[in-house]
């Protein structure tokens, strides 16, 4: 009975059933996204500096799902910083796991007989966003509303379920034996239910309620709550179809990690765990009360955390299988760098978490400076010795450039029509600056590739002085290159510090290296045939070195 009304048809108690499964899943959905948003930088910290471990992984993987109330999302989420290289495929493992332990707050929380002050939290929870102007406030009071949603759908679903039970009793009855008798039946049903609806919380909400009737036992509830484990992965698989070979094994692991699991316990119910049923039940029945609907959230905490206990010593093989079931595919290197921006700029991340998204951008910054690395690296190299393969791969990295440029530029875009923080601000900001730097440089290094290639087509000798010059200058360059590079990728004021100091030396040595240029030209050992192009080759080592600087500055301004 909700508010006075009680379901008095079958159709009454489907409306009742969907209507109430609809405010549930909205509820946590709600809640989700409002924790994520008080968790702010600190859920991007968690993610960056805690998942260099199994272990930790593990800890991170219940942390977000307990945060994300989606252990679905938390595997999504895996996929991301697996292929932004946040993690290895062993760490990701360890974020799975720990997913499935965080998924067993959401049953305990359903386990509380407080469905009655459920329309409370929805009124505390509307108030506080209709009427305070903060937003952390209002956040909290989006949390506090998706919590009463929760119960409130709960309550729905009892009513609908309890008039088709009484209604139906006979029925209800000899299908819910079928589940005792028949373990595998009730597997089945797990898993058909949670891949239909997309969350194991709303199978597991039902299943709860059921209990609650006393028409179940818990030998016939245990496997319908083994098979939501398995129903889970559906959404895993489905949003690794098409991706890129991590999505897939990523998939893969965690598909393996339940269905070993809910087989193990499988094994369990019907050879071991038979005789001991009746103990358990009578055990928490005494405990908790009869049939309590914290007797199912027990149960599924111990069967993830059993699982987990036992798979965590198999990790190693796990990867192994993952690895020979999904082949690593040979793709040229613009495909590759096509697939990881579309894996880590995910649109839809920037509504789920900013913090993440930024997370992202720059892991896609740190692949551009590296191929920046690479193209300057190349360029030097061609201007000392000829090699026709030089210019093919320069196009190539130049493309490449272009591509990073404006993949992050519209996402960076996009991103500052949401609300962020301050700080957050800032990053896209400085981000911005830096991928035009970047692609700054790769014009220069294209120009250099062109110089050169002008001279070993016309045939113009350097002396061996010139060479020299451009030797010192290009080494000279080269450290405001990889300082740059690393400065950004690990925020390292010690190589930011470097460029600085660097800087004003190269500023120094294109004046010097243009003056003992022209003298040679005044004493006949080189020709003016070659002094324009010499002169615009200083000048753009010089501008590589002026946009390196543009980088340390925004490392230096963000750590003072």
């Amino acid at each position: 009975m909700i508010l006075g009304i009680t379901s008095s048809t079958l159709l009454d108690s489907l409306l009742f059933v969907f209507g109430g499964l609809g405010i549930f899943l909205y509820g946590i959905n709600i809640m989700g996204d409002s924790l994520k948003d008080l968790a702010g930088n600190k859920l991007q910290m968690i993610i960056e500096k805690s998942t260099n471990t199994p272990l930790k992984g593990i800890l991170v993987g219940a942390m977000l799902t307990a945060v994300l109330q989606s252990s679905s999302g938390t595997t999504a989420l895996t996929v991301g910083l697996v292929r932004s290289g946040l993690m290895t495929l062993p760490q990701a493992i360890g974020i799975i796991m720990g997913a499935n332990i965080g998924t067993t707050v959401t049953s305990f929380i359903i386990g509380l007989k407080i469905q009655e002050y459920s329309l409370i939290f929805v009124g505390i929870g509307a108030i506080l966003i209709f009427f305070f102007n903060r937003r952390s406030i209002r956040d909290l009071g989006k949390v506090i509303l998706g919590f009463g949603m929760l119960f409130f759908g709960l309550q729905l679903m009892e009513s609908g379920l309890g008039y088709v039970i009484e209604t139906y009793e006979e029925q209800v009855t000899q299908l819910f034996s079928y589940f005792s008798k028949i373990p595998v039946l009730g597997l089945l049903v797990g898993s058909l239910i949670t891949a239909v609806v997309q969350s194991s919380s709303a199978t597991i909400g039902i299943l709860q309620t059921l209990y609650n009737t006393g028409k179940i036992s818990l030998l016939g509830a245990l496997p319908i709550l083994i098979g939501c484990n398995i129903g889970t992965t559906i959404t895993a698989v489905f949003a690794s179809i098409g991706g890129n070979t991590e999505a897939k094994r990523t998939a893969v692991v965690h598909a393996m990690f339940n269905i070993i699991g809910a087989l193990l316990f499988m094994i369990l119910l019907r050879w071991a765990y038979v005789p001991l049923m009746e103990v358990i039940d009578s055990g928490m029945s005494g405990l908790l009360g009869s049939h309590s609907a914290m007797t199912i959230a027990i149960a599924h905490m111990i069967f993830n955390f059993t699982t987990t206990a036992i798979l965590f010593w198999f990790i190693k093989q796990m990867v192994w299988v993952a690895n020979k079931v999904v082949k690593a595919k040979e793709s040229p290197t613009h495909v590759l760098e096509e697939e990881l921006l579309t894996e880590l700029l995910d649109y839809k991340l920037i509504k789920e978490s900013p913090a993440l998204a930024i997370t992202f951008i720059g892991k896609c910054i740190n692949f551009m400076g590296d191929r920046v690395v690479d193209y300057y690296n190349l360029a030097s190299s061609y201007a000392l010795r000829e090699d026709p393969n030089s210019l093919e791969l320069a196009d190539k990295y130049e493309e490449s450039l272009d591509l990073f440029d404006k993949r992050i530029h519209d996402y960076l875009i996009f991103l500052t029509l949401e609300k962020l923080h301050d700080d957050e601000v800032m990053t896209v900001s400085k981000y911005l600056d830096v991928i035009k730097d970047f692609e700054r440089i790769g014009d220069h290094c294209s120009n250099i590739m062109e110089f050169f290639n002008e001279r070993y087509q016309r045939k113009l000798e350097l002396s061996l002085d010139s060479i020299q010059d451009l030797e010192q200058m290009f080494n000279t360059v080269k450290i405001m290159v990889l300082n740059s590079t690393k400065a950004i990728k690990d925020f390292d004021l010690e190589a930011a510090r470097i460029v600085e100091e660097v800087e004003p030396k190269v500023d120094t040595l294109e004046t010097v290296l243009h003056e003992r240029h022209n003298h040679r030209i005044e004493d006949g050992t080189c020709t003016y045939s070659n002094s324009d192009y010499y002169v615009e080759l200083l000048s753009n080592l010089e501008r590589v070195g002026d946009h390196c600087k543009n980088v340390a500055d925004k490392v230096i301004s963000k750590t003072a």
